[in-house]
């Protein structure tokens, strides 16, 4: 049995965003393999995740639940004399022409009364746009191919405005000849619905925009100068990548003492952070050793 990412999924995690070439849970980074751990690593531990292993190819990560989470996970997989559900994403990291390739899977797991333990792989487009979202964030990009073919694209840049009990998106850019230049979209305006749908939170457009790409037009709702103009915007689809990921060129020696400092601090820093981590309560100390020696040990 598969089950869908556990989390507060926003309904457009009901539809594939970033749809790969190879159908895979994946994306392209310039850096070499052990580069990328490092990032993917310190990624999960910005994440407040626990970082279980990592090798040089591989980082596999624990992220805590919720509540909710937790008795949700219960009830899809065991009964009440099983441990709390866990939660770990993999993330394998290859080769590929002097690209790294990073592909993400994820499972829950739990042990029963007799210590057998149960695990469920988590699978479809909730999982899917989460993962790529966490890759994306570490530095990772799409691979060349991708297509986003289920949510409307406006071209626009937007950025959020809340007010008392109002949520908008105001406008900071708009790209020539998009749909939302078509549409009469202009710099300043704030939208404050799209497709039928009003905000109470970002996550909320994407949302509208899964909605906006079922009709070949869509209305868009703005304020401008005060009154609020109802648009109609033609349905567009954000342009599939075409871009192919080149390695980053090599460093040369001299520079390379220079990155290695770096390299030390950043350590240090990681090490901060995990302090900190730790002083607040969200790691043990047992977790902290375990990833300090990790960190040491690079």
């Amino acid at each position: 049995m598969a089950v869908a990412l556990l989390n507060a999924a926003p309904a457009f995690a009901d539809e594939f965003f970033a749809v790969t070439p190879s159908g895979a849970t994946e994306t392209m980074f310039a850096e070499p393999v052990s580069d990328v751990v490092g990032k993917i690593s310190s990624k999960c531990i910005d994440a407040h995740w626990s970082v279980v292993s990592s090798t040089a190819s591989e980082v596999i990560c624990e992220a805590p639940m919720n509540f909710g989470q937790s008795l949700m996970g219960t009830l899809l997989m065991g009964n009440s004399y099983s441990t709390p559900p866990r939660r770990f994403f993999k993330y394998n990291v290859a080769t590929v022409a002097g690209v790294s390739r990073v592909q993400a899977s994820g499972w829950m797991e739990l042990q029963m009364a007799f210590g057998q333990v149960r695990r469920t792989e988590f699978s479809g487009p909730a999982f899917h746009n989460g993962a790529m979202n966490f890759m994306t964030a570490a530095g990772g990009k799409a691979p060349k191919g991708t297509t986003f073919p289920n949510h409307a694209f406006l071209g626009a840049g937007l950025e959020p405005v809340t007010g008392g009990k109002t949520f908008t998106m105001r406008v900071t850019s708009v790209e020539p000849g998009s749909a939302a230049s078509r549409g009469g979209i202009q710099l300043g305006d704030e939208i404050t619905s799209v497709a039928g749908k009003r905000f109470k939170e970002s996550d909320d457009l994407l949302d509208a925009l899964v909605k906006a790409a079922k009709a070949p037009s869509y209305p868009v709702e703005v304020s401008r100068a005060g009154t609020l103009t109802k648009l109609n915007i033609p349905r567009a689809y954000r342009p599939e990548i075409t871009e192919q990921v080149a390695a980053a060129p090599a460093v040369s020696s001299s520079a390379a003492v220079a990155v290695a400092g770096a390299s030390t601090m950043s350590v240090a820093d990681e090490l901060a952070k995990l302090g900190k981590l730790k002083a607040d309560g969200l790691i043990t100390q047992s977790e902290f050793d375990q990833q300090k020696a990790k960190l040491l040990a690079r």
